[in-house]
């Protein structure tokens, strides 16, 4: 594979600094790693808040961010639309890593299944079983329910069954929801 087959694959990054810096020795640190992974073919562009405001304001995932957070957030990385780093400097490791992954394609679950672990699926990597609606989602769709409710409930013992009528007195009557006293 070839310098420039290897620079197609690698995806963009756009970096959104503070300015003024915090830390003028940092940034500056920063952006002498990031010039020099630009000139081995890296493509970074990096945005200043002061120089480049247009940037922050036209970036939905920036700006919605500083909107929620405040500028406490800059420095931000971003890999596409997906911020991959914010509040520090990405690291050249980082910054290469990114790049250099973030090429390849991957598959985009939806928020709900990626809480269920790597990739939406269940955390161990089993594959995630058919589920059938209940409750009030079956109610909307007409489903008739998996399973028969059972009858009754369990025993509580001395304490106040305040869904099935008690009204201070003692517990509701079997049948009845009247308190015996």
């Amino acid at each position: 594979m070839t310098d420039a087959d290897e620079t197609a694959e690698l995806a963009a990054l756009d970096i959104f600094l503070p300015s003024p810096p915090p830390d003028h020795a940092a940034q500056e640190a920063f952006l002498d790693e990031a010039a020099a992974l630009a000139l081995d073919g890296h493509p970074i562009t990096v945005y200043l808040q002061d120089e480049d405001a247009w940037a922050f304001e036209e970036c939905e995932p920036v700006r919605a961010l500083l909107d929620s957070a405040g500028d406490a957030v800059l420095p931000v990385t971003l890999l596409g639309l997906d911020i991959v780093v914010s509040s520090v400097y990405p690291t050249t490791a980082q910054m290469e890593r990114f790049a250099r992954e973030g090429g390849a394609p991957r598959p985009r679950p939806s928020a709900a299944a990626a809480a269920c672990g790597p990739g939406g699926a269940p955390a161990g990597g089993a594959a995630p079983l058919p589920r059938e609606a209940g409750g009030f989602a079956a109610q909307l769709l007409g489903a008739a329910p998996a399973a028969p409710r059972p009858e009754g409930g369990p025993d509580i013992g001395g304490r106040r069954n305040l869904m099935g009528g008690d009204i201070g007195d003692g517990l509701p009557e079997p049948g009845t929801g009247r308190a015996t006293g």
